[in-house]
């Protein structure tokens, strides 16, 4: 499996691209996600920032072969971006503990 990296953009409002422009394929392995329309301060801002970037890491890990290998690649690259990003750290942690108090 080939190393995959998501760069998180926090742009200015000014700088901003139109929302069908919110994120784009950098090389083979990475894509530049905008996140500059997103209040990252709400849970609503973070929920759609890792729905961005989940979308993202689908399209980067399309080439595996198998959906386990899809999956772990996703994951891989969900954590590598979580590491740069605290409010996509806040975001997952949320999400896991929606679906634990759903259980």
């Amino acid at each position: 499996m080939r190393s995959i990296l998501i760069l998180a953009l926090a742009a200015s409002p000014s700088l901003a691209s139109p929302v069908a422009a919110q994120s784009w394929r950098v090389g083979d392995s990475s894509y530049h996600i905008i996140a500059g329309n997103l209040d990252q301060q709400t849970g609503a801002g973070r929920a759609a920032m890792l729905a961005r970037v989940e979308r993202a890491a689908a399209r980067l890990c399309e080439h595996e072969p198998l959906t386990i290998d899809r999956r772990a690649c996703v994951a891989t690259a969900l954590a590598g971006a979580a590491r740069r990003s605290s409010p996509l750290r806040i975001a997952l942690a949320e999400r896991a503990a929606s679906a634990l108090a759903a259980r």
